[in-house]
C-alpha cells in the first residue's frame, strides 16, 4: 500500500530566501524614511515660524490702530501672551525687528527669528533660512 505524503509549507531555504530579501527591502527602505522624517519636521518648525510672525504682524497692526509702536506695546502686559495663544506653537525664542522707528515702518516686521529643539530660523523679510544661531537686536517676544 502507498502511503500519500501530504507535504504542505515551505522549506528551509524558501523561507531564508523571503527573509533575506525583506532585509535588503528594510535596508534600502529604512534610510529614505528617516529622511522624510527629518525633512517633515524642519518643514514643521517653518510652519511655526510663518504662524509667529503672522500672529505678531497681526499684533503690530493692532498697535497701528492704536497708534503705539510696537516697542511700547509688547511692554503691555498681555501683548506677547496674545501673540503666542494665538500662533499656538512650541518656541523656545521668538525676535522680530521692525524696518525703522516712524510711518508704517514702525508697525512692519522686517527680520525675524524662531528657534526650539536645537533649530534655528531666521526671517530675512522674504523668506525663512536655517541658521546656526541668531543673536537677537530686535523685540524678543519669547
Amino acid at each position: 500500500m502507498k502511503k500519500k505524503m501530504n507535504n504542505k509549507g515551505f522549506t528551509l531555504v524558501e523561507l531564508i530566501v523571503v527573509l533575506v530579501i525583506l532585509a535588503i527591502l528594510a535596508a534600502i527602505l529604512v534610510p529614505a524614511l528617516l529622511g522624510y522624517i527629518d525633512r517633515a519636521k524642519k518643514q514643521q518648525y517653518v510652519l511655526n515660524a510663518k504662524s509667529l510672525l503672522t500672529a505678531t504682524q497681526a499684533e503690530f497692526s493692532s498697535f497701528y490702530g492704536q497708534d503705539k509702536k510696537p516697542a511700547d506695546g509688547l511692554a503691555e502686559t498681555g501683548a506677547t501672551a496674545r501673540i503666542l495663544s494665538t500662533a499656538d506653537v512650541d518656541v523656545t525664542n521668538f525676535s522680530v525687528k521692525v524696518k525703522g522707528d516712524s510711518g508704517h515702518d514702525a508697525w512692519t516686521v522686517s527680520e525675524a527669528a524662531y528657534s526650539y529643539n536645537g533649530v534655528v530660523l531666521v526671517f530675512n523679510g522674504t523668506a525663512w533660512e536655517e541658521a546656526d544661531s541668531y543673536t537677537p537686536k530686535a523685540l524678543v517676544i519669547k
